[in-house]
């Protein structure tokens, strides 16, 4: 199947296929969940036909994906397109507002950027907003700003740095340029987040019925989606606002907010670290200090007061929790948990929603067709139930690598089964480790289940000459790109052993082509916690549809394994070996996950990784 608005020469043969299969999913108005692995060339052959068909039946695409480097793919592929094909594809790249803003707000959460961007606009204290708009006009010089970048795809750092410039407001900017965008290119929350979705939808003037939505990394959007419809209300934030309030004066609020720190402590009290809450218990307690909805509304409009002095409230934040608590929705959990601090006991109050289909089914539903893609979107059929996605088409494709560039072994010796865990098992486990580690040249990867496991492990192995990087529990943004470039640099000497852990901060999003990574061991299955929330979530998927153990237990450990696994090899010129260290992997239910293709259970693994470096491909 071609397509006219392909981006490249060529179109391979499995690309060919992905095509025909989303043109179906659309022109019949259907969800496509795909299980499309890396090389498979997605982001041209999901745009393309989709594109087509929204110029030629007055749509609009969402592309949405949480990473900022897959943002710029997408642009990028639709700047070859219009070079290619001598269009003029008005596409627009939004990322959060906060992010997006030129003012001094990187240390703000979401709730208090909103807050605090609301205020400062109303009080015209907004240079940047002022010089795009008078009311709700555009002024002059936005209209200039507009001509200049209209009918164009640009990357967001290019439309931020250009609106710096001239000193307008990057987020209204793009606002407006998305107005007659046929491409919309995004985080989740513009679709799945209600009240951005509504605003969105609104600014665009089209319904939701007009969208094309791609979901790229799809894997992610379950735990999004959950995320988002979740929050939290610790000791530290009420013991926060408290000072906050008597610092600006609003004594009477202090003792408040002081009264429910007590209660807070009151629901800690005994040896439970964790336990349901009722949200009438909560909701009486804080009647018996002041009516509830009376305190919601005078914590929000204090805190409207206190952002005008320094942008982020403690206060806000607690009333923005309060405010929440009281909603009903299916799937939800509310429980407190307890765990020792610097200053005694901190105590949380959470409000966690288990079932994302609460948003996405309504989504999925409502607009024109979709389209579910990642590399690590199996089985489509839980990703299928997850999201709430009934009339769909579920499609599993095979690698586009070649199978001989990659070989993948299960060692079934080892395990980090929590009743198997002692020394002796860590030094098995570290010496495995370190053999595996000398028989791959260059730089390898070692994934733990856990930071705690990690450090159990890690000064027991062998380097063999590498130079060690450990992953470390809080890393900022900077630490991470310097860890990495330091990392990938020691492919040059005698190789680096990066130690990290599955499902954190280099397990996914991070490429290492060519022999920047030449081998990858999985130490365990990092399954969740047997916690009052992931026992709830296995209760809640039992009764839903009947797969509790799957969906709220087995399947997230193995895609976070598999994702750990893909940073291996990254094209189809990449060679390395994967290796599962873990006797549970070659366990019937495990074991079904599993791409069968060049897959080894063998304890007698040492010569065929030495083979496949010595002689090539077995």
């Amino acid at each position: 199947m071609t397509s006219e608005l392909f981006p490249h020469e060529t179109i391979r043969p499995i690309q060919s296929e992905y095509i025909s299969d989303v043109k179906q999913a659309i022109e019949s108005g259907k969800t496509l969940v795909a299980h499309a692995p890396t090389g498979l060339g997605k982001t041209a052959a999901v745009l393309a036909p989709a594109i087509e068909y929204a110029l030629a039946n007055n749509k609009v695409v969402f592309f949405l994906t949480n990473r900022h480097t897959q943002h710029a793919i997408a642009i990028d592929t639709i700047k070859n397109m219009n070079s290619m094909h001598a269009k003029s594809i008005a596409c627009i790249d939004l990322i959060g507002k906060r992010w997006m803003c030129n003012q001094d707000v990187e240390n703000l959460y979401s709730n208090e950027f909103n807050e605090y961007c609301k205020a400062v606009v109303e009080n015209k204290e907004c240079e940047y907003y002022n010089n795009f708009k008078e009311g709700n006009k555009v002024t002059a010089k936005g209209k200039h700003v507009l001509i200049t970048l209209q009918n164009s795809a640009l990357h967001n750092e290019e439309l931020i740095q250009h609106c710096r410039v001239d000193k307008v407001c990057s987020y209204e900017v793009a606002m407006k340029l998305a107005e007659k965008a046929k491409v919309v290119v995004a985080d989740y929350h513009y679709a799945f987040n209600p009240f951005i979705q509504t605003k969105i939808l609104n600014r665009l003037q089209i319904p939701l019925s007009d969208v094309i939505l791609i979901v790229d990394e799809g894997h992610n959007l379950p735990n999004r989606v959950m995320d988002l419809m979740s929050s939290t209300l610790t000791s530290f934030s009420l013991n926060n606002a408290i000072q906050e309030g008597k610092k600006n004066g609003y004594f009477k609020v202090a003792g408040w907010l002081d009264k429910i720190s007590d209660m807070l402590d009151d629901l800690g009290q005994g040896a439970e670290q964790e336990k349901v809450v009722q949200k009438e218990v909560v909701m009486s307690g804080i009647n018996s200090i002041m009516d509830y909805d009376e305190l919601v509304e005078e914590l929000l409009d204090i805190a409207d007061d206190i952002r005008k002095i320094q942008k982020r409230s403690f206060i806000g934040a607690v009333g923005i929790f309060l405010d929440e608590w009281p909603k009903e929705r299916e799937g939800l959990i509310r429980f407190m948990s307890k765990k020792s601090g610097k200053y005694g006991p901190q105590i949380t109050l959470h409000y966690s929603c288990l079932d994302p289909s609460i948003i996405t089914r309504d989504v999925f539903e409502q607009c024109h067709s979709a389209i579910v893609m990642s590399g690590t979107l199996r089985p489509a059929s839980m990703y299928s139930d997850l999201l709430g996605i009934d009339d769909n088409i579920e499609k599993e494709y095979p690698s586009s690598f070649p199978p001989e560039n990659k070989l993948s072994i299960i060692i079934p010796e080892t395990t980090t089964r929590y009743s198997a865990r002692s020394q002796d098992m860590f030094k098995q486990i570290a010496k495995r480790c370190s053999e595996i580690n000398q028989r791959i040249p260059g730089n390898v990867a070692i994934f733990f289940p856990s930071y705690d496991l990690m450090n159990s492990v890690a000064f027991l192995i062998d380097h063999a000459g590498k130079k060690a990087f450990r992953e470390q529990r809080s890393m900022s943004k900077e630490d991470k790109e310097t860890f990495l470039d330091e990392f990938k640099r020691e492919k040059n000497d005698s190789g680096g052993l990066l130690l990290a852990v599955a499902g954190a901060n280099f397990a996914e999003g991070v490429d290492f082509p060519g022999d920047l990574l030449n081998g990858v061991v999985i130490v365990g299955l990092p399954l969740a916690r047997p916690d009052l929330k992931t026992k709830a979530t296995i209760q809640y998927y039992d009764q839903k549809l009947g797969k509790g153990w799957d969906y709220g237990y087995t399947f997230p450990a193995m895609n976070k394994c598999f994702q750990s696994a893909g940073r291996c090899i990254r094209s189809a010129s990449d060679r390395g070996v994967v290796i599962y260290l873990d006797e549970r992997f070659a366990w019937s239910n495990y074991f079904r996950l599993f791409d069968r293709e060049n897959l080894l259970v063998t304890r007698n693994w040492k010569p065929l990784v030495e083979k496949f470096y010595q002689n090539g491909p077995i």
